[in-house]
């Protein structure tokens, strides 16, 4: 059994639509606080925009998502 966790954060747009940004193994043992400064860090940054519109210009959400992942079956590899 693997266990993933994934911090999956909603941005809003130069446009006013939402954009999702997610990072695989988040340090879990910070603070909401923490992590909304962090996010609202990365919306400081002029470096993601597509067709000229910012893609993430303002933190909306933010959530840990976890899943198990389990392996059912699995063949031996072939030696040669």
């Amino acid at each position: 059994m693997k266990r993933v966790v994934k911090l999956v954060s909603i941005f809003r747009n130069g446009a006013g639509k939402n954009q999702t940004w997610s990072m695989t193994n988040p340090d879990t043992t910070k603070t909401p606080t923490q992590i909304k400064g962090l996010l609202e860090q990365l919306t400081k940054l002029n470096l993601f925009q597509k067709d000229g519109i910012r893609q993430y210009e303002n933190v909306v959400s933010a959530k840990y998502v976890e899943t198990i992942e389990t392996i059912i079956f699995e063949e031996e590899p072939v030696v040669r």
